[in-house]
């Protein structure tokens, strides 16, 4: 395991973390960059033709106008062939206020043009800037993971883990996804989740991923940072990672800034994380939060389940509340075979991880993805789920 942090390493560390004690740090949420991305250039073309291209230019104003000043519009109209010599009445005898009527009458169908034209740029715009709400804290002392999420407090332990501490956190090469207990499957529509459930993904994480896409080039995707945003995650919480290194994660956060980093924040932050990132509540509040997690709730937990990147069969059978996740329960992780608590090699990285997509790629999530740790993790199976002293 390399201890000392490379330049590109501690400026990631910065990029996600932020430290908020000598054992805690916090992980900001980010999401659907590359979503923003191919909007913009799709929205790039329709400036173009709504406003550049002089074949359209007169029109989409003219569409403008007539949503949001429709007064002004046909008073233009109206003063084009209003009769000289008796003012307020056009030269076909009609009165003024029976002409603007007419007007709108005839053109009111058409007003959601205008509003059309000009609500898919705000929404775009809305939907650049809208906060990402979810932070996450990583307490290496307490062995904990906790967040607040609309109004709900979540609590993961380590130590009541079924698997590996790895396998809770998933590496899919554009983004790294975990969930803080209790799991809630995601919202039956994609775009929206419910819960506790993390989505990491920034452009070092996404834009290999779509050059892998675009290119064909299937070992594009080790360019991604993800695998890096978990090792991270997994050496901070693990006891036995060496404190040197520790310490090195810590320096680069209490670092300054470059002022090349704060100009790709100013400039891009808002790519992947919109405007600004919803605080979690005041640290008062979550230590009451977590001193009643473990007052009234922790008793009662003995084992935490886990979950899998499910197949296409499955996620029909889910109702597709989200395409590739499956829950897997702590009676089905007795059942195969993960009862010993809390499960030995914690914090190893599997030899056959549950994360694999169709293409049969691990994406970092195994052993022989990641040469810092050992290939081999031992034989520690058990049938009956008990407190390990």
């Amino acid at each position: 395991m390399q201890n000392e942090l490379t330049k590109k390493e501690q400026r990631l560390m910065r990029r996600w973390f932020r430290k908020t004690d000598e054992n805690t740090i916090e992980l900001k949420e980010k999401r659907w960059g590359w979503i923003k991305i191919i909007l913009g250039i799709i929205l790039m073309g329709g400036i173009y033709y709504d406003f550049i291209d002089p074949r359209y230019q007169a029109l989409t104003i003219q569409e403008l106008k007539f949503a949001f000043q429709p007064e002004t519009r046909f008073q233009k109209e109206f003063s084009r062939i209003e009769d000289d010599n008796n003012p307020n009445y056009t030269r076909f005898g009609e009165t003024k206020d029976e002409y603007m009527a007419r007007m709108w009458d005839r053109h009111k169908g058409d007003i959601w043009v205008g509003y059309f034209i000009a609500g898919k740029y705000a929404l775009f715009l809305i939907y650049c800037l809208w906060p990402a709400k979810r932070r996450v804290r990583f307490d290496r002392k307490r062995s904990i993971i906790y967040t607040y999420v609309n109004k709900k407090f979540y609590l993961t332990e380590v130590n009541k883990l079924m698997r590996p501490f790895p396998e809770y956190i998933i590496n899919t090469g554009a983004m790294v996804i975990f969930w803080v207990h209790p799991y809630e499957y995601p919202h039956k529509i994609n775009i929206f989740r419910r819960g506790s459930q993390m989505m990491v993904s920034d452009y070092t994480m996404w834009l290999p991923m779509l050059g892998m896409i675009f290119t064909l080039n299937r070992n594009l995707y080790k360019k991604s940072s993800a695998a890096t945003l978990k090792r991270f995650l997994v050496d901070f919480m693990n006891p036995d990672t060496p404190p040197e290194r520790i310490a090195g994660m810590m320096k680069a956060l209490e670092t300054r800034p470059s002022i090349c980093e704060y100009l790709e924040k100013i400039l891009f932050g808002w790519i992947d994380s919109g405007l600004y990132c919803r605080g979690l509540p005041k640290d008062e509040i979550l230590e009451k939060e977590i001193e009643r997690y473990f007052a009234e709730q922790a008793p009662h937990i003995k084992a935490l389940p886990s979950f899998e990147m499910g197949s296409y069969e499955e996620s029909l059978e889910l109702q597709w509340k989200f395409k590739n996740m499956k829950i897997i329960s702590v009676e089905e992780n007795i059942k195969a075979g993960y009862g010993v608590m809390p499960c030995p090699n914690l914090y190893a990285y599997p030899i056959r991880s549950l994360h694999r997509n169709r293409f049969g790629i691990a994406w970092g999530n195994e052993a022989g993805d990641v040469e810092q740790f050992p290939k081999s993790v031992g034989k520690w199976k058990s049938r009956k789920l008990k407190n390990k002293k």
